[in-house]
């Protein structure tokens, strides 16, 4: 029993870090599609939709409206969360500065620990706790020379994607046997169907743009968001959103490599801290026995 559990942590872990480290591309991708904001949540949520409804299909012979006969508004719910913090996101970076929105994400551990003690009445564990003051402080470090502009209500926006982020990553651990594809499926439509009437009249973007909304659609955010959620059933949600914070270090460094700006001395230092935090999240996750039980 006990072997079995840590090879579901072991899965758990994986699943999860692959789903941040694919996540880290959203940065540079946004970049390159060189369009607006909304443009960007619309096509990306659109193309949500077609991946994973074609696995779902195959792999189960059936499609998400399916599955909301059959699991109704817990799937709804979460599937309505990835939706609304994926439009909350390109809201924020539309009125503040990235910087401000990224150290506000870093916030996304803690109230996925405040979620799960109302959802699950999981306590938060004191060196979970230490591992999300960690992370945060180099989130904090590296986003250090930007913070302080931007507007209220883009903070204020800012704020709600963690809180929209934590509280389905727990409502995802409380409710284990909804569908994640589903889930997914619905967030893309929420994504879109909100962003819609921001984009009228809407225009399709030039050929270069649309190829890499639909690499961040079709693949980025899909997939991020799939192995994110099935990581949920084997660790607490709190240590989810702790080894998403691995995107924090890897956005930089593609934003780097790809387009040419060179990230200051300090993203490295908080990187440096972020990467330790992860690092024990994870050994801590694979070792402890209890972990799919108790969180």
């Amino acid at each position: 029993m006990e072997n079995k559990t840590e090879k579901s942590n072991i899965a758990g872990v994986l699943l999860s870090l692959a789903g941040a480290f694919i996540f880290s591309f959203d940065t540079v991708l946004i970049r390159l599609a060189s369009v607006s904001s909304w443009q960007v949540a619309f096509w990306r949520g659109l193309f949500v939709i077609i991946p994973i409804s074609l696995i779902l299909f195959i792999t189960e012979k059936t499609t998400v409206f399916t599955k909301i006969k059959e699991q109704g508004f817990p799937l709804i719910l979460s599937g309505i969360l990835w939706g609304v913090s994926g439009f909350l996101f390109v809201t924020a970076v539309k009125h503040t500065i990235a910087a401000n929105v990224l150290v506000m994400i870093s916030l996304a551990p803690f109230f996925a620990a405040i979620a799960s003690y109302i959802f699950l009445k999981e306590k938060i564990k004191k060196e979970t706790l230490l591992l999300i003051i960690l992370c945060a402080v180099g989130v904090f470090i590296i986003f250090y020379g930007d913070i302080g502009r931007g507007t209220l209500f883009g903070n204020f926006i800012g704020l709600l994607v963690p809180v929209s982020t934590g509280t389905n990553l727990a409502w995802m651990r409380k409710n284990k046997n909804i569908s994640r594809m589903g889930a997914v499926i619905i967030g893309g439509f929420t994504t879109a169907f909100i962003s819609f009437f921001f984009t009228l009249p809407l225009t399709v973007p030039p050929v270069k743009s649309l190829i890499y909304l639909s690499l961040l659609g079709l693949i980025v955010v899909p997939f991020a968001q799939l192995f994110l959620s099935i990581g949920t059933r084997s660790l607490s949600a709190s240590k989810v959103a702790i080894m998403m914070m691995i995107e924090t270090i890897l956005g930089p460094i593609w934003v780097w490599l790809f387009i040419g700006e060179i990230p200051p001395a300090r993203t490295f230092l908080g990187g440096a801290l972020i990467l330790t935090g992860v690092t024990i999240n994870s050994f801590q996750s694979v070792n402890r026995k209890t972990e799919a039980k108790n969180g």
